[in-house]
């Protein structure tokens, strides 16, 4: 009986210990896309070893791997009117994406994090350009610097050295103290 408890731990320890892959399983929405190459660009490791791609089969294509990076998924160039790149982050769990018109990921903490901030950045541009085109600076201005305060805390919140915390505070880091201007 004891040998059976301990292979088992045995067996529950290695299990538990080689789960840091990602694998991320990706639909598209147009026909047109049916054996077109799509990539998995890691951003900062633009390199042609780094860069990962697979062919779409059946609207559906699928990435493995164990580096953890900020990425981007892009169709070939000569095929990206059919949809819209997608940051992900390949943290270790599935990771399920549309790519269409309008691309979207999520099944993991930080990439359901990632499409919140998406639509968040969606609606920040939206109201960016309704303030633009009725003239008002100040509000665009306040606006702005809400949403990069927004932005921070949700860097914050995901952790500092997160994929997509350091990747948001990438964009818009902490205003310096000593500049005398507000963000």
């Amino acid at each position: 009986m004891k040998r059976i408890l301990i292979w088992a731990a045995l067996l529950l320890i290695l299990a538990s210990c080689g789960n840091d892959h990602y694998r991320i399983h990706g639909r598209v929405t147009s026909n047109e896309l049916e054996g077109i190459q799509i990539f998995l660009v890691p951003l900062g490791h633009e390199t042609a070893a780094d860069v990962d791609s697979v062919h779409i089969h059946n609207h559906e294509f699928q990435f493995e791997g164990k580096e953890h990076w900020m990425c981007e998924l892009r169709l070939s160039k000569y095929h990206r009117d059919k949809g819209q790149n997608l940051l992900v982050a390949t943290e270790s769990g599935d990771i399920y994406v549309t790519i269409g018109p309008d691309s979207s990921g999520g099944g993991t903490p930080q990439n359901d994090s990632l499409q919140v901030w998406k639509e968040l950045t969606i609606r920040q541009n939206k109201l960016d350009n309704q303030l633009r085109g009725a003239g008002l600076r100040a509000e665009l201005d306040s606006s702005w610097t809400a949403y990069k305060v927004r932005t921070r805390q949700m860097a914050y919140a995901l952790g500092e050295e997160s994929i997509v915390g350091a990747f948001l505070l990438g964009l818009y880091p902490e205003p310096k103290k000593d500049a005398g201007t507000d963000e």
